[in-house]
């Protein structure tokens, strides 16, 4: 039976961000004899919140290098960005990531962010149960992808039919929470700290992927990073060492503390951002990849897609000389 879907659009997406086009321009040594080295971001919130604590805490200073932000509007056109060499490095999805290689894109993941799913699936104020969201209109950011498959993931491993879904592209999770507060969207997928303003808001937390699914690697432009090795190290050491100070319960009150000035939010949204993440090891601790990561997208992708995913080898996306020193 053929899928009955609308797709609708927010305005937002609409609007395209004007990126340098300059390949391969950064990795400049700046006034300090380090180096600059451009990384492509998505709006503040969890899935940079490492990067935000790397540049807080000194760390990308701690290997000489300087960080110049270029803010997106969405993974695709990050990823974009990055392939193209508007941007020396960034921080996706790593779908995206994994089409764009797949295309013949020259980038490679040099490390974890996020390794378990910080998207958890909400009910709007009144959505109880997973069952409620048959025939609704939903958001998972894009309306196809690696998040948007994980949705439908979850609604059909809950019994849900998707076909009569109706998708809505809402690019981050703060629009996501005022579509549901507004009854635009009755179900969405949401990430720390816009979950803990959903609840606030009378949302309900249906469920949660609990597996490794690699939500957000550091990637490079390859022909930069064989250019400039010591700024593609600088920038994913100056990572890992940000996903270690995460990973130290000592350093909890700091780390809280970027988050609410990074997103703007309040302490509480913050704190229980960071319970989510930090208790259930959503962060790699050392930005290490584990491989079942990239497998896992992989398959959940052919899972609701029938995508053909023989031959799927998650070393053909890594390249981890960046992490642990060529």
């Amino acid at each position: 039976m053929a899928t009955r879907r609308k797709l609708l659009t927010t305005a937002a997406l609409a609007v395209a961000v004007s990126l340098p086009l300059a390949a391969c321009g950064g990795g400049t040594e700046s006034d300090d004899g380090g180096n600059t080295v451009s990384v492509a971001v998505l709006g503040p919130g969890s899935l940079q919140w490492l990067h935000a604590i790397a540049e807080d805490q000194g760390f990308y200073d701690d290997h000489d290098v300087t960080i110049e932000n270029i803010q997106v509007q969405n993974s695709g056109a990050l990823v974009q960005a990055v392939a193209s060499g508007s941007a020396d490095a960034g921080i996706a999805l790593g779908d995206n990531v994994i089409k764009a290689v797949d295309e013949g894109a020259d980038i490679s993941i040099t490390g974890a962010l996020i390794q378990k799913p910080a998207l958890r699936l909400y009910g709007a104020p009144g959505v109880e149960d997973v069952a409620d969201l048959a025939g609704t209109e939903v958001t998972a950011g894009a309306t196809e992808g690696g998040t948007y498959e994980l949705m439908l993931y979850m609604l059909q491993e809950a019994g849900v039919d998707t076909n009569d879904l109706t998708p809505v592209a809402i690019a981050n999770s703060s629009d996501r929470v005022v579509a549901m507060e507004n009854g635009q969207v009755q179900g969405a997928l949401l990430i720390p700290p816009f979950d803990s303003l959903a609840e606030d808001a009378g949302a309900n937390m249906l469920g949660w992927y609990d597996d490794y699914w690699l939500e957000t690697p550091s990637i490079v432009n390859g022909p930069w990073a064989e250019e400039n090795p010591e700024a593609a190290e600088g920038f994913t050491q100056g990572l890992a060492d940000a996903a270690r100070f995460f990973a130290d319960p000592a350093n909890a009150d700091e780390a809280i503390r970027v988050l609410q000035e990074y997103a703007g939010v309040e302490e509480d949204a913050a704190r229980a951002g960071y319970e989510f993440i930090f208790n259930n090891e959503i962060f790699s601790p050392d930005l290490s990849v584990a491989p079942e990561g990239l497998t896992n997208i992989a398959e959940i992708s052919a899972a609701v897609s029938g995508a053909d995913i023989s031959g799927f080898d998650p070393a053909d996306y890594v390249d981890d000389s960046y992490l642990n020193g060529s």
